[in-house]
């Protein structure tokens, strides 16, 4: 199966077509496909999620099949509220949903790359898991959510559509990244200080 365009649900008949908001339900089953490298969340007799985790992200790559379990379910509603007020189409939410889910439950642990970001300093403690925040490189500025807080560094997954970290080198939305807690810019604070910036 062959990637699948951002916001789009493959049927396994080959068809692609936009959904609106989905329920976790029982039938729903993670599964690693070693032949073709992906992993992915069975929804249904006729649809799958192609997660965008690269394979060299994932802690396990050999074939399994697991439940999407009660814990899964959780996280799912709880970043779907995390994202709520900010302006996704449902299959775009969903997306970003579904590979946050993914990420906390197979990521292996990653290094952070955070040379890429500008310090901020403006967290006093621990952020809160979903919530968002901006960050700053010397090409752009984009939003991430916190998928897996820590108290020196967090996992994040990108919810804007790109973040240009340098001339070659892009995130794109759903990338999971891990960042300095010191590199991340409150949401709130972000329109302030990027002002101060231009």
């Amino acid at each position: 199966m062959k990637n699948i365009p951002v916001c789009f649900i493959k049927e396994k008949n080959g068809i692609e077509s936009k959904r609106m908001i989905l329920l976790p339900d029982e039938n729903w089953r993670w599964v690693f496909d070693e032949q073709r490298q992906s992993l992915l969340l069975d929804l249904s007799d006729d649809m799958q999620f192609v997660v965008s985790v690269p394979p060299k992200q994932l802690a396990q790559k050999q074939a399994f099949t697991e439940h999407f379990s009660l814990d899964d379910s959780s996280l799912y509603f709880h970043f779907l509220e995390c994202l709520g007020e900010f302006p996704f189409t449902d299959p775009e939410r969903v997306q970003i949903v579904l590979n946050a889910v993914a990420a906390v439950k197979y990521t292996r642990p990653l290094v952070s790359q955070s040379w890429y970001y500008r310090d901020v300093d403006m967290l006093s403690g621990e952020p809160e898991l979903g919530e968002v925040f901006s960050v700053v490189t010397e090409f752009t500025y984009g939003d991430v959510m916190i998928i897996s807080p820590g108290s020196n560094a967090s996992l994040c997954i990108v919810i804007s559509q790109a973040i240009q970290l340098d001339a070659d080198k892009s995130l794109r939305q759903s990338s999971v990244c891990k960042l300095m807690n010191s590199k991340l810019l409150p949401y709130q604070a972000a329109t302030q200080y990027l002002s101060k910036m231009a």
